[in-house]
């Protein structure tokens, strides 16, 4: 982070005390999990915010500290206020490495909810941004160029991304490498959803950006995962976390066909109760290379700069 963006988040950080903590429902988006920075450091994954067990505890105690709750999108909000303050934990794709989280859950009895991409479980492929990032990171390429064709790869097709990559990894690429790649089994999955403090939502079937496809693969992908994910789990999801937080008004429409009720994105609001109906959620980053607490206190914050 540069030192001009160190002063505006100090800056934020000190003025959220004069307006902050309204009722709302704050979202919060994470991907991996990691054990350690050496876990991170080994490149078998695109870590993305390179959030720690430590991390992930700081966060944690920092808003039960500021008196909020932790809810999930997926369960009964009839037991929830208007004027209440709460926080949800949500992790999308569905990485194996998320199943270190239900430790924490347990100990600070606090639901989470993890949105899975169900084509990865099923078939035991890694996500396709991560077989780039590793391939090129063990080729000695610098980050800033493999994001650049990250970013180039998530314009075209998933079926045009699969072959790309299998033209420059070849036909093995997208095996894991380790745990720390691959996403849950099925028989993880099972019984890491019977957790009651476990919520398990919709991340479609293959990952696609749903603002880049037709009517029809739109509503296949978002179907496809439902099905997939009440026959593992016995019960069906009521919110989907649109991949990349793309969506649309074709994306929303079916999303409400398949029966959803709420709509995960990326943008960065609070929420306000009821969820259900929702299908525009905001939610939040945080950053494993920034201060916890004072990226907690912005998060808070109702000013904006």
């Amino acid at each position: 982070m540069s030192f001009s963006k160190q002063l505006k988040q100090k800056l934020r950080s000190r003025l959220s005390i004069l307006r902050r903590d309204k009722p709302a429902v704050l979202g919060f988006l994470f991907h991996g999990l990691f054990q350690d920075a050496r876990e991170i450091a080994a490149a078998h994954v695109d870590a993305q915010q390179g959030i720690t067990i430590e991390h992930m505890r700081r966060f944690i105690e920092h808003f039960l500290q500021a008196g909020y709750r932790f809810i999930s999108p997926e369960q009964d909000e009839s037991g929830l206020t208007d004027e209440g303050r709460y926080a949800s934990i949500t992790f999308d794709d569905g990485y194996a490495n998320n199943l270190r989280m239900l430790p924490l859950m347990e100990e600070y009895q606090i639901p989470a909810t993890f949105y899975i991409t169900t084509g990865n479980v099923e078939q035991q492929e890694c996500f396709w941004w991560d077989v780039v990032f590793r391939e090129r990171a063990l080729r000695g390429v610098e980050k800033a160029e493999i994001s650049r064709e990250q970013k180039m790869l998530k314009d075209r097709h998933h079926l045009d991304i699969i072959t790309y990559l299998k033209q420059q990894f070849g036909d093995n690429c997208l095996h894991p490498w380790s745990d720390t790649d691959r996403p849950m089994t099925v028989t993880e999955l099972q019984d890491f959803a019977a957790h009651p403090l476990v919520y398990i939502g919709n991340h479609t079937r293959n990952h696609y950006l749903l603002d880049h496809y037709s009517d029809t693969e739109v509503l296949e992908q978002i179907q496809l995962a439902q099905n997939d994910l009440l026959e593992w789990t016995g019960r069906l999801p009521v919110s989907i976390a649109y991949p990349n937080g793309n969506f649309s008004k074709t994306a929303t429409s079916a999303a409400r066909n398949s029966g959803l009720k709420s709509g995960l994105t990326l943008q960065k609001t609070k929420n306000r109760l009821p969820l259900a109906g929702n299908f525009t959620m905001g939610r939040f980053t945080l950053w494993g290379n920034q201060n916890i607490d004072i990226q907690c206190k912005i998060f808070r914050s109702d000013i904006s700069l």
